[in-house]
């Protein structure tokens, strides 16, 4: 690496590390002041809160590092720019996209970091933190909890409830076992193919219902059976099942096979699948798009490239919301919809770069 790239590469690097500690204080204490009096109110220990916030930083920090490098990229490019280096550089023969290429270099590699950061460091901490905020904030009974993509229940002493997926907007659960136990056996088992919240009762569809006695054994089926005793509801197991952000790569793609192997329809999770890799890589992106931006506007101050990130940010966030709905609505396929947002940027980056003058 010569010294001029060392030389961009920091200028980048500094106005980086100063946005993502900003950000994160920021986004931190803004949720505490959100959060202050549930946590108050239900007497959480300053362990447990400061805990929170800790597991808290991995995801803060996934969502904001496209804004931190489009930041990082402008204000650094800018400052070039306003002292007149990049003519200076240029002047000296040294072309736009060599400039260039350190920043783009320092792009890609922040785009495997938090591929891996996503894969590895994003699951476990988002799942102690929903931990927390489950146990502490909803009050969420410890009866209730999840293994990867199934759900298990302790009804009673002597009754369990097992669930493969919930569907929360639809209020239905797949693939659902409930035993019940006399003392040392099992005494019946009610398999179904859904379990649909409806007028304040779960009503189990397409089912079997086994009674066992001793080693004798009745299996009779049924279309619909109203279960009254659930001790939990909707909200309780939309708020139990595990979240895509709590699980990887792996996990997320087995859980979509279950879920198409009870016969559910898994385009919603296939999006956040491949949003695994999409998100990550919009960091590299964002750099091809803001460079040349930046590059173009040779007297422009703090201010303006400040404006001009709030405004590029929104636009791609925007975009990424919107493919992603399409996408889980079925509208889009869900790779279209997840790398959407990137072909767009990257497309434009590409337009400017080749536009700008060398």
């Amino acid at each position: 690496m010569s010294k001029l790239d060392r030389y961009i590469s920091r200028q980048f690097l500094n106005i980086l590390w100063f946005v993502l500690i900003a950000a994160t204080a920021f986004f931190i204490i803004v949720d505490l002041v959100e959060n202050l009096d549930r946590f108050i109110d239900r007497d959480v220990p300053s362990g447990i809160i400061v805990q929170y916030y800790i597991f808290f930083i991995p995801f803060i920090l996934e969502f904001i590092m496209p804004i931190a490098v489009l930041i990082a990229c402008l204000f650094s490019v800018a400052q070039l720019s306003r002292h007149n280096e990049i003519s200076a550089m240029q002047t000296a023969g040294i072309s736009l996209y060599r400039i260039a290429l350190p920043l783009f270099a320092v792009g890609f590699v922040i785009c495997i970091v938090m591929i891996l950061f996503a894969e590895y460091v994003m699951p476990p901490a988002s799942e102690a933190k929903f931990d927390i905020k489950r146990k502490y904030l909803d009050r969420i009974s410890e009866k209730i909890f999840a293994q990867k993509s199934n759900i298990n229940i302790l009804n009673s002493e002597f009754e369990r409830t097992f669930i493969s997926h919930f569907e929360a907007p639809e209020k239905t659960a797949h693939n659902v076992m409930i035993q019940r136990y006399h003392p040392g056996e099992l005494q019946t088992r009610l398999d179904a193919n859904r379990m649909k919240w409806r007028d304040d009762h779960w009503i189990m569809e397409d089912g079997i219902s086994r009674t066992f006695d001793g080693e004798s054994e009745i299996v009779e089926t049924f279309a619909e059976l109203i279960i009254d005793n659930l001790p939990f509801n909707p909200s309780e197991l939309g708020q139990v099942q595990k979240k895509p952000d709590e699980m990887n790569y792996a996990e997320l793609k087995a859980f979509i096979r279950q879920v198409t192997r009870t016969g559910a329809d898994p385009q919603k999770w296939l999006v956040d699948l491949h949003m695994k890799f999409s998100f990550p890589f919009a960091n590299f992106v964002i750099v091809i798009f803001g460079f040349p931006l930046a590059a173009m506007q040779k007297k422009s101050g703090r201010a303006l490239a400040f404006g001009t990130s709030l405004g590029i940010c929104f636009l791609f966030f925007g975009l990424v919301k919107t493919l992603q709905t399409l996408g889980q609505n079925g509208i889009l396929t869900p790779w279209l919809a997840a790398w959407g947002s990137d072909f767009v940027i990257s497309g434009l980056g590409v337009f400017l770069l080749i536009k700008s003058k060398k």
